[in-house]
């Protein structure tokens, strides 16, 4: 009775916060490319996005808070995902040969030899 709007605010955010997980859901189906790392980071932008628009009673042309942060989580979690895949391919790709494991070495130079170039 004191709070009407109460129970309205509570079921909203709740369903902003559980709306947030269908981004993750699909692309672990569909897209296999996304990294969880992205995931996370979509999931985590779009609950701040959506709660701080909710709290701030924010409104984009009558747009449903919750589809506006849904596109926001996947455009997130696709670019930290495509951010994350081009590292890793710079990162190998320049890479030094690996060096030998000390077995092969010891088997090839006992430890008591000295190489002279």
């Amino acid at each position: 009775m004191l709070a009407p709007s109460l129970m309205l605010n509570l079921i909203n955010t709740a369903y902003y916060g559980f709306g947030q997980f269908l981004p993750g859901l699909l692309s672990i189906f569909f897209f296999p490319s996304i990294r969880p790392a992205g995931i996370a980071a979509g999931l985590i932008t779009g609950d701040l996005f959506a709660i701080g628009m909710h709290l701030a009673q924010m409104n984009f042309l009558n747009i449903n808070i919750g589809l506006i942060a849904l596109l926001i989580n996947f455009t997130v979690a696709y670019a930290i995902s495509m951010y994350l895949k081009r590292k890793q391919k710079s990162r190998t790709s320049f890479e030094e040969p690996i060096a030998y494991n000390s077995i092969e070495l010891e088997e090839t130079y006992p430890k008591n030899s000295v190489i002279v170039d």
